[in-house]
């Protein structure tokens, strides 16, 4: 397997380990300092809870990555087959169209934030590295769902459980 498409394949997966891990591991040691040697180490929550805001976007996009975001399904239900494959483009197209105006809205915002120099209360790091995972988790929410599209009209892509379940179903 070629590095470009291990990091394609593996990318989101990779970056929750290390953000969950780290978050774990951060949290204990609070927890550790607080109960044994009876001191706070506050910015260990600080980091924690950034820490979360990026795994929630990069979750995201895995999420898209893997088709398991929530879908109105009661369309392929009621249309057939080749219309509810262009019904689902439409609604990707859609997804896509919503994700790049706010990953745009996000990047305005963190130059915003990032310009008027607002730092973090306990690390003193900039808030506008805090507010970059918006237009960073978007545009890769935006790059999963293109690639789903691609991949789907090369017919590589993979069936949810669900898909399988019903087209084994529609054959039987």
């Amino acid at each position: 397997m070629s590095l470009l498409r291990a990091i394609d394949r593996y990318f989101e997966e990779s970056i929750c380990i290390v953000l969950f891990s780290a978050m774990v591991i951060l949290t204990f040691s609070q927890v550790l300092s607080r109960s044994v040697f009876h001191l706070s180490l506050g910015w260990t929550e600080e980091v924690s809870r950034f820490m979360f805001v990026w795994l929630v976007y990069i979750s995201a996009a895995m999420a898209a990555k893997h088709r398991r975001h929530i879908r109105v399904e009661l369309i392929d239900q009621f249309l057939s087959r080749h219309l509810a494959r262009w019904a689902g483009l439409f609604a990707d197209l859609l997804w896509i169209g919503y994700a790049l105006v706010v990953s745009y809205q996000g990047y305005l915002a963190a130059v915003k934030i990032w310009g008027l120099g607002q730092l973090s209360p306990a690390t003193q790091q900039p808030m506008g590295f805090v507010y970059a995972i918006v237009p960073l988790g978007f545009l890769l929410i935006a790059l999963r769902v293109a690639q789903g599209i691609a991949a789907r009209f090369r017919g590589e892509y993979e069936l949810s459980e669900e898909e399988k379940l019903r087209r084994a179903i529609e054959e039987g």
